[in-house]
């Protein structure tokens, strides 16, 4: 994230560095930190034609896991309002055969939509796609959850040091 410690904004660098450049900021925040976990903050949506950095983003961190945002609310893609929203499946697949990654978790943004509509989302994506799904504004504990759930020696790990 800009203005992180380990942040890059892949936006004012060059295409063909872009991915170079973000997996030297993994490595270098790996070899400096040693954490259990390093999180890669997205943006756009692979199949968004207009937000080429999430291809990079992808390439350039190599994710174990990917918890995937969407808005059920938003029924065109935000400042194309020509382009429809892509169902969440659809962006589960290609994510994961872009990347060679697995999909862990799907958050809600809850745009348009009130606490019980996003709750229901939620619901409904656990269900659909067999992952846990939560409003991280509303139940950020749940991320946790996301995490641990797909690597419950994480989980091990941290109870075994408190």
């Amino acid at each position: 994230m800009q203005g992180a410690r380990y942040g890059i904004a892949l936006d004012a660098i060059p295409s063909q560095f872009c991915c170079g450049e973000l997996e030297a900021t993994v490595i270098e925040a790996f070899e400096m930190e040693s954490p259990d976990v390093i999180i890669v903050e997205g943006q756009g949506a692979l199949s968004h034609p207009a937000y080429s950095t999430s291809s990079f983003i992808l390439r350039g961190s190599c994710p174990d896991a990917v918890i995937l945002q969407h808005a059920p609310g938003r029924f065109a893609r935000c400042d194309f309002p020509d382009m429809v929203m892509p169902t969440p499946h659809r962006e589960i697949n290609l994510i994961q055969t872009f990347s060679n990654t697995k999909v862990i978790g799907v958050t809600i943004n809850h745009e348009n939509l009130c606490e019980t509509e996003a709750d229901e989302f939620a619901s409904r994506y656990e269900r659909e796609f067999g992952i846990p799904s939560t409003d991280p504004i509303t139940k950020p504990e749940r991320l946790l959850k996301m995490v641990f759930s797909a690597f419950p020696q994480i989980g091990a790990d941290l109870a075994a040091s408190v």
